[in-house]
């Protein structure tokens, strides 16, 4: 295969990996918000909603212990457990319901340690894909070895949910010929206990396609953001990224308004037709067979022809579109309107 480095995208992809994401975040709430609490390993078991606008939260604690909270606000930051929007659906399945896509590309994951040496570059993504399509392999920057000063990267294995060595306890030396044939350049950078570590774990799975509307809150008492509203394939960043705006969209509505409820109503209607949009998107960046070929990889050339020879009225295609700023709402509307004209361009 060929190597390439790209390096004139328009916008800089940052890498951070969750539980350092998970420090940074805690990090600046506890310096800069004293006052907030933090009770590690508590578990939301149940929430009930009211005929009002009440929530009452069961919380399991990290000592074993239940406690029952009545709190004035429940942020819904639950990722895909979504145990507070599914209260809010039970509650009112008019205002707040889940859509649930069935998964038709199925693909699990398992993580591959790498050490690379000095000569490699330590700032960017490694990507390779078979042309079989029966692997992908990403690897990301993690920090680095501590004994001799080696690149730390982490390896991801992207695999088919059958593929014989997506199981758990597969054989260690057919996963090894298969990067051999594979994923040559990146094999002297993985030692033997890695190559068993890996064969033996079970797979992980990468989450479904759902979003949660029209409404993403309920009077002035519950708000949902991040991937309990949106979730996707971790493929882009976009569920991430998303999610910061949420939150820099819900502070926004609270500075802007008086009230709580008018607040949280003005953050719904920001970010609820958004989630929808962001996983309409997305889905379609992963179908399979000629579905996938009809709704990215056909589109990505006719934005590529037409955006070449008419730049001033035909769009980048949607993954540019969606490094450049625009709102995942925008973004799908102007693609709408670039199918329209590339329709009738040719008569």
């Amino acid at each position: 295969g060929a190597e390439r480095i790209f390096d004139d995208r328009p916008v800089s992809t940052q890498v951070i990996a969750r539980d350092r994401l998970q420090g940074a975040l805690y990090e600046v709430a506890s310096t800069k918000y004293p006052e907030i609490s933090f009770d590690w390993g508590a578990e939301v078991q149940d929430v009930a909603v009211d005929g009002g606008d009440g929530v009452e939260a069961t919380l399991r604690l990290s000592d074993g212990t239940e406690q029952i909270l009545r709190p004035p606000l429940v942020i819904g930051a639950d990722g895909t457990a979504r145990t507070v929007a599914m209260a809010l659906e039970e509650a009112a399945p008019r205002r707040t319901r889940i859509t649930r896509y069935d998964d038709d590309n199925e693909r699990v994951f398992k993580t591959v340690p790498l050490d690379l040496p000095e000569a490699w570059r330590g700032d960017i993504n490694y990507s390779a894909r078979s042309a079989s399509g029966r692997l992908n392999f990403d690897a990301l920057p993690s920090g680095r070895a501590a004994a001799d000063a080696k690149k730390r990267y982490c390896g991801v294995l992207l695999l088919k949910a059958d593929d014989p060595l997506a199981q758990a306890d597969s054989d260690p030396e057919e996963l090894r010929a298969l990067m051999d044939e594979f994923l040559p350049q990146f094999m002297p950078y993985v030692d033997a206990a890695a190559f068993e570590a890996v064969a033996k774990k079970p797979a992980s799975r990468l989450p479904g396609f759902r979003f949660v509307g029209p409404r993403v809150h309920r009077g002035d008492a519950v708000a949902l953001l991040g991937d309990a509203i949106h979730t996707v394939k971790p493929y882009f960043g976009l569920g991430a990224n998303a999610a910061f705006e949420d939150v820099a969209a819900l502070d926004a509505a609270l500075d802007a308004s008086s009230t709580g409820a008018d607040a949280l109503a003005a953050f719904s209607r920001a970010r609820g037709p958004e989630a929808r949009a962001l996983v309409q998107i997305s889905r379609g960046f992963d179908r399979p067979g000629l579905v996938g070929f009809l709704t990215f990889i056909l589109p990505i050339i006719l934005d590529s022809i037409f955006h070449a020879a008419f730049p001033s009225i035909f769009g980048v295609n949607s993954i540019a579109a969606l490094q450049r700023q625009g709102t995942f709402v925008q973004v799908r509307w102007a693609k709408r309107k670039d199918r329209l004209l590339q329709a009738v361009a040719p008569g």
